[in-house]
């Protein structure tokens, strides 16, 4: 498993997970991929109103997601808006690219989606 892929991908899953389980993953992804041209791919929802990209929709969206994860985890599936930047590091990942999408429909949910370089050493 060590160094053995050059692409590791999670799309709207770290979310789902306890802080200690996603580092957890971040760790297996570093671990797995080649530690010179390796890629981390991450996509999941983000805050709609802690951003350039903020509408009311997003404002008024992610308020109500944020209030039902804290009262009823189930009605919005376990998932809670989180920015992965930070998760990413503080394990000394190498962040590529950074991009907030603007969401055009219902749920009025802004994504982040990250593109990053495994750490140069491993903790």
């Amino acid at each position: 498993l060590h160094g053995m892929y050059d692409i590791f991908v999670s799309t709207y899953c770290l979310d789902l997970m306890s802080e200690e389980d996603m580092y957890r993953v971040l760790d297996l992804a570093a671990k797995s991929l080649n530690k010179d041209h390796g890629l981390l791919l991450l996509a999941g929802i983000t805050w709609g109103y802690k951003s350039n990209y903020s509408s009311i929709k997003t404002f008024v969206m992610t308020a109500i997601w944020e209030f039902l994860y804290i009262v009823n985890r189930k009605k919005v599936g376990g998932c809670r808006p989180q920015h992965l930047k930070p998760y990413l590091e503080s394990r000394g990942w190498r962040i590529t690219q950074n991009v907030q999408t603007m969401p055009t429909k219902f749920p009025w949910m802004v994504s982040e989606v990250i593109s990053a370089r495994p750490p140069i050493e491993l903790n």
